[in-house]
Order: C-alpha cells, then structure tokens, then sequence
C-alpha cells in the first residue's frame, strides 16, 4: 500500500503482513495511534482490530473491535456530525463515522475470530448483531438503490447459525444470502458460489422441506449431483478462509473550475484542469489560482484503481485413508462494496463540496472588499500616489483568502485500508479422523508458491475446525 506523509504506517505494516511478522505490524499500527488523532479514533480502532486478526491475535482483536463496534453505534445514535458545519470545514476534519460496509465488516472480523478460536456462543452474538444490523440498514434505505444488505454477512450468519446446529436460523440465513447474491450481481461482482447452492440444498433436506429441496436441486443441478452431506450422516468438517488483494484505498480529485476565458487558458496551461489534480501540485496550483482569483476549487474522494485478484486457493486435505483437494470459491469483493457505498452517496458529496467552495470563494471576495472600504475610509485624505498604493491592500487580501481556500480544500480520504480485497472460502466434510491441510495458491496461469502447512487436525464426528489465511500481496 503506497502512501507518503501521514498515515505512511500503511506501508510498514503491508511489508510486515507480507513478511509474516505479525508483531511488526501490531506494534507499527500501535505506534502510529497519535497520527490518527481524535477525529479518526474509529478508524485506528478497527484498522488495529484488522492487523491483529491478521496477525493471529484474535481474543486481541476482539477486544478491540468490540470498543469500535462501540463506537458506532456511539456515533449512530448521536449523530455527532455537525451538517451545517461540514459545508464551511473540510470533511476530513470530521469525525470519521465509517462507511456502511465497515459497520458490517466490524462484525463479520468478530464473527471470524470467534470461529477461529471455536467459541460458537460468542459467534453467534456477532451472527445476531449483523442481523440486526442489515435488517436496520434495509429498512433505512426501504425503497432506494443503496447498499442495504451484504451478501457475505448474510452468509457468514448462515454458516455460524448451521455449525451451532440452528438449521432453521441457518436456512434463512442462506436464502438471504441467495437472493442478494443473485439480485445485486452488477455491483457486489460476485455469482452465487456453489457452497452456497450446496448448503441451500443440504439444509432443506434438513428440515424435512423436500419442495424446496427438489426446487433448489433443479435449480443447482451442477452441485446436487455431488452432495455428500446427506441427513443423518456426521461427518466432521473444515472451514477454510482466505484473503487476497490489498484493501480499497482512496484518492483526492481536485476539480479546478475556471469562470472566465482567461481563467480557462490558465487551467488548460497547468495541463489538468477538468481531468483532475493530486495532492503533490495542490499548493503550487493553489498559489498561482489564488492570484488570478477567477478558478474554483472542488475536491472528491475517488477509490484508487485497483486490479482485481485472480487467485484461486486449492486445498489439499491428507488423512491416513482419505486424501482429498478442493478449490476456494470467491465470496466477496470488498472493493465492489467500498465502491458501491462511495457511488450511494456522491450526489450529496457533490453538492457539499460546491456548496463549501462557493461559500470559501464568496468569503475571500468580501475580505477584499471588506479590506479595501477599510484602508480608503481610513487614508481618504492621502495623495494619489499613496491612494494607488493603498489600492493593492484589497486584492493582496483577497488573493491571500483565495490561496489559503482553495490550499485547503481536500476531500475525506480516509477508509478502512488494512481490509482485504477479496475473500475466499472452502468448505470440507470429511470423515472424523487426522489430517494434514496445506493450501496452494495460484493464479489463473497456475503459477504462485509451494504449498503452505496450515495445520494438522483430529476431527470429532460433527466437529467443524476454522483455518484461516492472510492475505497475499496479489
């Protein structure tokens, strides 16, 4: 994750992640606390909650998550944002209340620490709190094109409310999960996996619904041929979940907006003009558009483009009889999502951001008036020559007012960044017994490293075991 001045941590703790030191990257992440400082407190907490899971630390990161989790429904009841506030002060000097998504994400990471640790009383709570929290969001949003639901969550719920052996609870989960999935493919870029075609199936067989058992069977014919999991068996079985991909980043767009002729030949000089500038030119720009006073300044937050993983992990399960391979599926497209909830609310950040400029142009244009009815009304009885001089008080306040609003004027970057890109799941019955697991990854060319040992298992009849694997560079 490239990044420079602040929140430039990102990068040590990519690099220690990658490098599979763990503690590196807690303590990096840790370290860098103060540069968060008081209006980012949610965002350190679940970017420090998301390296501990990453590292290993889960009863770690739980801890930490939960005081997030905390702090949003905090700031979801108060509405701390100040509205009127935010068109006259810059978004990122804001609160950060976290997209949609991460609300979500808080819960699932929980969701995912307490089956890591097999703590399937706890997991449920965070299966119950995501319930909770799409059934307030849907109705929210009743009626618009917003993000309202997760398909992943939706999944996840289902997952941990079947292990605990709800297969009710399990089976709504699951056609939840089904109907978003099929529903919203066009921005959460993701088809119906076939695990969940296969849990659908399993746990309406389950449930004694045999018409909708033999619905979802015409409907998947491409994975009921392979059910193993048949009622009354009790098979053990492995959860395997992988990450991929590095995390939706974002990006300034600075719109300079000419409203003259001249002030147009000037912007199309700088060689940016309506295409968008960074950061690195903004106070050379700022400067020389505050002197010409006639150029507008607009900011937006952008995601960084990103390219997609095209890993595929195959999972290799070893027993003293048994020796079996399977391959991950995608479950979710985190940048799809952030993507998404960005795109939900452009049209107001839009209309803050002319409205926050207008209102800092407007300002400047009256301290120059105000400064040039104040220096004549105070020197009427001067010269000429002295007058001429005087004349320059207003614009030179003018020009400072314009350079220092449009040198100001940034956009709220900031997002969960130590988020995946993508993750991954495969799900394994097998018979009760020892086993070796190790995964390999590859991409679509077939090429990546050797196998990695994951673990070493002895699974009990009706016992499911969660492994879980960082995420790659890809």
């Amino acid at each position: 994750m490239g990044c420079s001045g602040p929140m430039a941590h990102y990068d040590g703790v990519e690099r220690s992640l990658l490098a599979g030191q763990g503690a590196q990257a807690i303590e990096i992440i840790e370290d860098a606390k103060d540069e968060y400082g008081s209006k980012s407190r949610l965002l350190y907490l679940m970017d420090h909650g998301m390296v501990l899971h990453l590292a290993g630390e889960y009863r770690k990161s739980n801890v930490v998550l939960e005081e997030a989790h905390l702090l949003i429904e905090d700031l979801y009841t108060k509405r701390i944002r100040d509205e009127a506030a935010s068109l006259l002060l810059n978004e990122a000097r804001q609160p950060y209340e976290g997209a949609p998504y991460e609300h979500v994400m808080v819960n699932v990471i929980k969701g995912l620490n307490y089956a890591l640790l097999q703590q399937w009383n706890e997991a449920l709570v965070e299966a119950r709190r995501i319930d909770h929290r799409l059934n307030v969001l849907s109705d929210k949003e009743e009626g618009t094109n917003t993000y309202q639901e997760d398909p992943f969550a939706r999944y996840l719920v289902g997952l941990l409310y079947d292990i605990a052996g709800d297969i009710n609870n399990a089976y709504v989960g699951y056609r939840k999960a089904e109907q978003i999935y099929k529903e919203n493919i066009g921005w959460t870029r993701v088809a119906l996996p076939n695990v969940l075609k296969s849990d659908l199936i399993r746990t309406a067989n389950r449930l004694g619904l045999q018409g909708e058992a033999k619905q979802y069977q015409e409907a998947y014919p491409e994975v009921a041929s392979q059910l193993k999991v048949k009622p009354g068996t009790n098979l053990a079985q492995i959860v395997v979940v992988t990450y991929h991909g590095k995390g939706p980043i974002k990006e300034d767009l600075f719109i300079d907006v000419p409203v003259s002729l001249d002030a147009l030949a000037l912007v199309a000089l700088t060689k940016r003009g309506f295409r968008g500038s960074g950061r690195r030119s903004r106070g050379g720009e700022a400067l020389l558009y505050g002197i010409h006073g006639r150029i507008a300044r607009i900011a937006l937050p952008r995601f960084t483009l990103n390219e997609r993983s095209q890993t595929l992990d195959s999972i290799q399960v070893r027993g003293t009889t048994t020796s079996l391979t399977t391959q991950s599926q995608r479950m979710y497209d985190i940048h799809a999502v952030a993507e998404k909830t960005l795109a939900d609310g452009y049209d107001s950040l839009v209309l803050r951001a002319v409205a926050r400029t207008a209102i800092k142009m407007a300002t400047a244009e009256g301290l120059a008036l105000g400064a040039r009815a104040a220096v004549r009304k105070k020197y009427k009885d001067k010269k000429d020559r002295d007058k001429n001089l005087i004349g320059l008080v207003g614009p030179l306040v003018g020009g400072i007012a314009r350079v220092f609003a449009l040198a100001t004027e940034e956009a709220d970057i900031r997002s969960w960044r130590t988020l995946p890109g993508e993750i991954q799941l495969a799900r394994i019955w097998i018979e009760p017994g020892e086993y070796s697991v190790a995964i390999n990854s590859r991409d679509i060319q077939g090429k990546g490293p050797e196998s990695d040992s994951l673990a070493r298992l002895q699974l009990k009849a009706g016992e499911t075991r969660f492994l879980f694997q960082p995420k790659d560079g890809s």
